[in-house]
């Protein structure tokens, strides 16, 4: 971390025996000094060095003599560089552009924590040495955790790509000794082939063809042990499955930090939406919601991450409770222009002593293994760049409650100059709040609309020029009605609308002929215009 004076960049935490030692050592580089730290501290840029031995700017430290490749992230507030994070490595050429990326984003979201951890010491000049100390010990233990976890991901990835290697060229050389000499071997080009690669197999690998030369001695108990289909196909899945988690962690740092696109939006839809695909037990979540519910601004897609990330957490508080509740309280905020909704359960709780530290990327209290630690940071960096916030209130035995802080939507629309709409539309939807909104819009601006009962079916559907349904239903299967609806001649005037749209869904729902996949509107101007648009182009 800078000192006060901004002259030297002080180790503040350390991995291992070195980071002891240099913290005993009150080891310190000058910003600007010859050091990657000191180059990264002084320009707030990143300092990647591939090769250390051919690197001018670096600081030779002879705790860690091992050290091949260097990688400094600036810990930085906008402009303001507060510290850095180094990553070494015992290989050379050890980071790739994907790990700058995905550290650099980690590093953020540290710089992040830090800085708020210091505004807090300077409201509560008490506390600050407390404060400091948690943080700054959630900041290495997080780091490790990350590398470790990251680690223990990719593990598995080499060991089984390794045993898939081997057997399939185990099984060619198995074939070809069956093929070998037969009549097929001369005349069919897939035996030619199987026998020509098990050729260069035996040249490179001389003990896969002695072992498939004894496979044949071998009794079908122990055959089938040695050379397993299943075995192998359980290769693939650890090999899948630990790409996906790699991935899914990637995916957790970086797309909080995605442009959002904020804009007016019902807040109780999403919530609706985030409970219908969680395919939670019935009555799990229950939803108190006011009427008259101001519209808040937000990222309608970023939100619903927000609300999975806290309601997964709040499930998984409860793992083995009866009778598990999750409680979504939404109401305005009186005394300022902002809407907040309640993520209540009676699980575990939090203890106190992690309550600083939930908000630090890759710090759990769950175990490394499955839970990364990227929730509740992600759902904070969401939150902030829209003018949100979170907060904490935890007992330990008895529950926990998460606020989410939404602002309300304070711009005034300027009202759409329309003719009088004209033509019958069919509103495919739960009865809720976004069914009475769109409804009511509509009839109000000349369109004859007709809604639908609970089991979301309509009779001639070719009656109608324009059918809107929402994507994400609570108890009916939106594709399977989409189907029905292309059966019937009419899904080429079909709009389907999603307070969470994502690729892979309407990539599927295009394939069937659908008009368009839209993000669901939340205001009169911007459902009309959509509605316009449509039957424009059917037209």
């Amino acid at each position: 971390m800078i000192d006060k004076a901004g002259e030297f960049a002080v180790l503040r935490a350390g991995r291992s025996e070195p980071g002891r030692i240099m913290i005993e050592n009150h080891h310190k580089l000058a910003v600007g000094g010859n050091s990657m730290i000191g180059a990264c501290t002084a320009l707030n840029e990143a300092r990647i060095s591939l090769d250390v031995d051919s690197e001018k700017v670096w600081y030779p430290n002879p705790v860690l003599p091992d050290t091949r490749s260097e990688m400094a992230l600036p810990l930085a507030i906008g402009d303001r560089v507060i510290g850095a994070v180094t990553v070494q490595s015992t290989e050379g050429a050890a980071f790739s552009d994907e790990d700058v990326s995905s550290l650099q984003a980690m590093a953020n979201q540290l710089a992040i924590a830090i800085d708020n951890a210091y505004q807090r010491r300077e409201l509560e000049e008490t506390h600050a040495e407390l404060v400091q100390a948690k943080t700054f010990e959630a900041i290495a233990t997080a780091t490790g955790d990350a590398i470790h976890w990251i680690g223990n991901k990719a593990e598995p990835i080499g060991a089984s790509t390794d045993r898939l290697r081997y057997d399939l060229q185990l099984l060619v050389c198995a074939v070809a000794d069956l093929l070998q000499g037969g009549e097929a071997a001369s005349s069919r080009p897939l035996a030619q082939m199987l026998l020509n690669q098990a050729a260069a197999i035996r040249q490179d690998n001389p003990d896969v063809a002695e072992l498939a030369a004894r496979l044949n001695t071998l009794p079908l108990d122990k055959l089938e042990k040695r050379l397993s289909l299943e075995s192998s196909l359980e290769d693939l899945d650890i090999i899948k499955d630990s790409a996906a988690l790699i991935m899914k962690i990637k995916e957790d740092l970086i797309g909080p930090a995605r442009e959002q696109a904020p804009r007016p939006t019902m807040v109780d839809d999403v919530l609706k939406d985030v409970a219908v695909s969680l395919d939670l037990p019935a009555g799990t979540i229950k939803l108190d919601v006011p009427a008259n519910l101001p519209l808040v601004v937000a990222d309608p897609v970023q939100l619903h991450r927000v609300f999975v990330n806290l309601v997964k957490n709040a499930c998984e508080a409860m793992e083995g409770r009866p009778e598990a509740k999750v409680w979504l309280k939404v109401y305005p905020d009186t005394g300022s222009d902002f809407v907040r909704i309640d993520v209540t359960d009676h699980g575990v709780g939090i203890p106190v002593a992690d309550m600083d530290k939930i908000w630090v990327t890759f710090h759990t209290t769950k175990g490394i293994k499955g839970h990364p630690g990227l929730g509740l940071p992600a759902c904070r960096l969401i939150l902030e760049q829209i003018g949100g916030r979170i907060t904490a209130m935890s007992r330990e035995g008895q529950g926990s409650t998460f606020t989410v802080s939404l602002p309300v939507d304070k711009s005034r629309e300027a009202k759409l100059k329309l003719e009088s709409g004209r033509g019958k539309v069919l509103l495919i939807d739960d009865n809720d709040s976004w069914l009475q909104f769109a409804n009511l819009v509509l009839k109000s601006n000349g369109y004859k609309v007709t809604t639908t009962d609970k089991g979301y079916g309509a009779e001639n559907l070719n009656q109608y020029d324009l059918i809107i349904i929402d994507d994400i239903l609570a108890e009916g299967d939106s594709l399977a009605l989409l189907q029905t609806i292309e059966a019937a001649g009419a899904i080429r005037k079909t709009v389907a609308v999603s307070s969470n749209p994502r690729v892979e869904r309407t990539k599927v729902r295009m394939l069937l002929g659908l008009h368009d996949l839209l993000p669901k509107p939340y205001t009169p101007t911007a459902l009309l215009s959509e509605v316009k648009k449509a039957l424009n182009a059917m037209r």
